[in-house]
C-alpha cells in the first residue's frame, strides 16, 4: 500500500504510520496496532492510517474495530482504492456478500492501475467460487403467507391459554 497525502502529515504521524506498516509487514499486528492508533490520533483525517489500523485489527481478530476502521477510511476519502478494497475483502471474509460486492464495485471505480483492477477481479473470482460451492444464506425478506401467520397466531393463543391455566 502506497500512502497517499503523506506530505500534509506531521512528522510524528508519518513516523508512526511507517513503523506500524513495517510491523504489519513482519507479522507483529499487536505492536503495529499501537503505532497505527498513534498515527490516527496525530492525523485523524488520514484515510490510509485507518486502512492500516483496520488491517491490524483484523489480524488480531477484532472484527468490529476493523470494520469501523475500514468504513472510516472509505468515508474520509471516497477515492481511496485500498479503503474500498479492504472493506470488500473484509465483508467477503465475514460472509456478507451483498456489502462485499458493493464495496468491490466502489474499489473498481477508484482503481487507477491495472494491478488494482486485477486485485478486485481476484477477490470477486474467489467469492464467486465460494458461492458456487456453498449454501446461500436465507434472506428472510419474503413476507409470510397467510397460512403461516394463522398458524403462528394459533400457537401464540394456545401458549397464552396454557399459561393462564397454569397460573390458576
Amino acid at each position: 500500500m502506497v500512502p497517499r497525502g503523506t506530505a500534509a502529515l506531521s512528522a510524528e504521524a508519518r513516523q508512526a504510520f511507517g513503523a506500524g506498516m513495517e510491523l504489519l509487514g513482519v507479522g507483529e499486528p499487536c505492536e503495529a496496532l499501537q503505532k497505527l492508533e498513534e498515527a490516527v490520533a496525530c492525523a485523524p483525517h488520514y484515510s490510509d492510517g485507518y486502512v492500516g489500523l483496520g488491517i491490524a485489527y483484523a489480524m488480531t481478530s477484532q472484527v468490529y474495530p476493523a470494520l469501523d476502521s475500514f468504513e472510516r477510511a472509505a468515508e474520509l476519502d471516497p477515492t481511496n482504492f485500498y479503503a474500498h478494497f479492504k472493506l470488500a475483502q473484509f465483508h467477503f471474509k465475514l460472509r456478507i456478500p451483498d456489502k462485499g460486492y458493493e464495496a468491490a464495485g466502489r474499489a473498481l471505480n477508484c482503481a487507477t492501475t491495472l494491478e488494482e483492477k486485477r486485485l478486485v477481479a481476484q477477490i470477486l473470482k474467489e467469492e464467486r467460487g465460494r458461492e458456487a460451492g456453498g449454501v446461500r444464506r436465507p434472506s428472510w425478506s419474503r413476507p409470510y403467507s397467510k397460512f403461516w401467520l394463522r398458524v403462528g397466531w394459533a400457537l401464540f393463543l394456545i401458549a397464552c391459554l396454557a399459561l393462564i391455566l397454569r397460573l390458576r
